[in-house]
């Protein structure tokens, strides 16, 4: 018997193909728009990065080498404040949870309305303070925010987005404590302007320049006289950001761990305290 194997043809349809989907100029517009977007939002950041990097020497760049005891607040492109920052470090680093009382306190320090017309157009995002020269034995009284002023030296500090603006201020601070009595000393180093107090106890605005984009006030005016040096004298000089310690602590808080660090700490939170209403 013989077999025959039986082949079976299959037939296939093909599926029928639909040309391209055109697209139209609406594709076309969001397309270059969401390209565009994020072309700016890159161009942005990096020109406030720029901005940030060309705008000379920053805080540690210009303070003393045996600096004590520095706390600040991280520069940022949007020159605004960390207000959640500022707390953190006024709880965790000062033990400070009044910051209403503070900012109070700093209102009248500053004697001119402070606000968006004035301050507001100025002030940038860096804000901090530095002590160096404080000694645990001289800061064991029973006042050691009088102490920390008279024995150490206090430098806080206001990073300027408009010069110009931040020199009006600190012209209108000068005349608003000269019609309520004070006199002062005025003395120019190169382009700084220094002014400080000729009379009086110490106190955390007894001189004050604007220093590499910075407003600074200090307790003593020779602390703004070295600092004024130091800034001219750029990367040939000691200071503090080229310490190793520096460089390892957590960014705006830094210590030198030594006991007169500790004392100069507690003093400052004692200093701040005492200023609150």
């Amino acid at each position: 018997m013989c077999m025959h194997n039986q082949l079976t043809a299959t037939t296939t349809t093909p599926t029928p193909t639909h040309p391209p989907r055109e697209r139209g100029l609406g594709y076309v517009f969001l397309g270059g728009l969401g390209i565009t977007l994020v072309a700016i939002v890159i161009g942005t950041l990096a020109f406030g990065w720029l901005l940030l990097a060309a705008r000379g020497p920053a805080v540690p760049d210009m303070l003393a080498a045996d600096t004590q005891l520095y706390l600040a607040l991280a520069p940022n492109v949007g020159h605004v404040v960390d207000v959640a920052q500022l707390r953190q470090i006024l709880s965790q680093e000062l033990a400070i949870t009044e910051y209403d009382g503070l900012l109070q306190s700093v209102v009248a320090q500053a004697v001119v309305p402070l606000g968006p017309d004035n301050m507001g157009i100025w002030l940038g995002s860096e804000l901090g303070v530095a002590i160096r020269g404080a000694k645990q034995e001289t800061l064991a009284g029973g006042d050691l925010g009088a102490d920390l002023l008279a024995t150490s030296e206090i430098l806080i500090f206001f990073s300027s987005k408009n010069d110009p603006q931040a020199e009006s201020f600190l012209e209108e601070h000068h005349a608003a404590r000269v019609a309520l009595g004070e006199t002062f000393t005025v003395e120019t180093l190169g382009d700084v302007t220094i002014v400080a107090r000729s009379d009086g106890p110490p106190s955390p605005t007894h001189a004050f320049a604007l220093i590499e984009h910075y407003v600074f006030f200090s307790n003593r005016r020779e602390a703004l006289v070295a600092l004024a040096e130091r800034a001219a004298q750029a990367g040939e000089v000691p200071v503090l950001a080229t310490q190793p310690h520096f460089s390892q602590a957590a960014a705006g808080r830094y210590s030198d761990g030594s006991a007169d660090a500790v004392a100069a700490r507690v003093a400052l939170s004692a200093l701040l305290r005492g200023m609150l209403p």
